[in-house]
């Protein structure tokens, strides 16, 4: 039996000792193609300097002040990269992956044009067609982030590394476009405590643990994921030079005041005062989860059916707001759009789809419109839909099953 012990002993020690040593050496190549990551990644800044100075048209825009703040930001960006390197293993194992992959390295591309859209902060808008890039930027940044864990778990490549970089670059990412979208007035300057939500959370845990306060775990939770989602979707549209208040401003308060709302509760249970696995608390949630997923949906409905069914009368009976804007023919597609859409949010058919048709032709109605009070109604009410989902009474939900069970789930 002493034998059989020693032997365990020994086995695991020189299984330890080779996992250290293959660690070490694959720890020195991780650091040398993190070297060379970060020179690529660093020589893309000039070019988008000389972009900016062939294309912008505004003179008050510097693209020296551009190159300064986004190579700050990379700078940042590396150096956590670099510092989180030892997680580049899977969540099972301690074994170093070899090379960061290519989910780690579609996020570290994530990182690099959040970074090119921090450069545009604390200037004007740079005028003509690049006034696009900023949105764009975050548009493919968005779509990178629905696809890097999928192509993490295709390429057998899941690391807590990336896991990690997918966090910090997500909080990164929606503070940048939530400051640039405050800046070219599309938001509401009250956006930035949504901004600053994730950083001023783990700041609040961090201060409970000095003060000797314990944090209690937060629950998994699919509406916290589906609300950030939605959130991110939203302002990937938000910089889009088209849009402008109030119409930004209403919808930005729905989306915006969902993820506060999930701040808010995760704070609550992170500090105890709500305990999920308490009866009183489990009772309570499950009477709001059929209320605002069930019956509300419902009512949001036939209540938008309603609006969309008046603002396309006024649309077909006046056409002359639209003529006078050079859109004389544009108001009959986006009555069919809004018809088909109040039609499908009705009966409950892919009603967050119906839902994003009905805010396209109400925002089309008020910028080119008549700018009626039932257009200005269906835009926070549709987006509401979008968020709470189909209800009861439904008669076809493929787009719950797409955002529940996408692509893009965390690593």
């Amino acid at each position: 039996m002493r034998r059989i012990v020693l032997w365990w002993f020994t086995c695991l020690s020189n299984r330890w000792e080779s996992v250290c040593w293959m660690n070490h050496r694959r720890g020195a190549l991780l650091h040398k193609r993190w070297r060379r990551l970060t020179l690529l990644c660093a020589l893309s800044l000039p070019l988008g300097a000389l972009l900016l100075r062939w294309t912008a048209q505004n003179p008050d825009f510097n693209p020296r002040r551009w190159l300064l703040i986004a190579a700050l930001t990379v700078a940042g960006e590396f150096w956590f990269l670099r510092r989180a390197l030892y997680q580049n293993h899977p969540p099972n194992s301690h074994e170093l992956y070899p090379d960061l992959g290519a989910a780690n390295l579609l996020t570290i591309c994530r990182g690099v044009a959040y970074a090119w859209m921090a450069g545009f902060l604390f200037m004007p808008r740079p005028g003509g067609r690049i006034d696009w890039l900023p949105a764009l930027l975050y548009l493919g940044a968005s779509i990178a982030d629905y696809f890097d864990g999928y192509l993490a778990r295709r390429t057998n490549h899941v690391s807590q590394l990336g896991e990690t970089l997918d966090i910090e670059y997500d909080g990164i990412g929606i503070l940048v476009v939530i400051a640039l979208a405050v800046q070219y007035g599309q938001l509401p300057a009250v956006f930035l405590l949504v901004g600053a939500g994730r950083p001023l959370f783990v700041w609040g845990m961090q201060l409970r643990k000095w003060m000797g306060l314990p944090n209690h775990p937060m629950t998994e939770s699919d509406q916290r994921r589906l609300a950030a989602g939605l959130f991110m979707i939203f302002l990937s549209l938000a910089l889009w030079p088209i849009f402008e208040p109030p119409a930004t401003f209403l919808v930005g308060s729905v989306f915006g005041g969902a993820v506060a709302l999930s701040f808010i509760r995760d704070w609550l249970v992170t500090i105890g005062w709500l305990r999920p696995a308490h009866l009183t608390y489990t009772l309570w949630r499950s009477r709001l989860k059929t209320w605002i997923f069930e019956w509300l949906p419902v009512g949001l409905r036939l209540l938008i059916a309603v609006l969309a069914a008046l603002s396309i009368t006024d649309i077909l009976l006046d056409p002359s707001p639209w003529a006078t804007r050079g859109a004389g023919v544009v108001h009959w597609l986006f009555a069919l759009i809004g018809a088909v859409g109040g039609l499908a949010a009705l009966f409950g058919i892919a009603a967050r789809g119906a839902a994003t048709l009905i805010i396209a032709a109400a925002y089309a109605n008020f910028v080119l419109g008549s700018q009626t009070r039932q257009d200005l109604l269906l835009l926070p009410l549709a987006s509401l839909l979008v968020i709470v989902g189909n209800g009861g009474f439904a008669l076809w939900t493929p787009d719950e099953r797409w955002l529940r069970s996408g692509a893009g789930k965390n690593e």
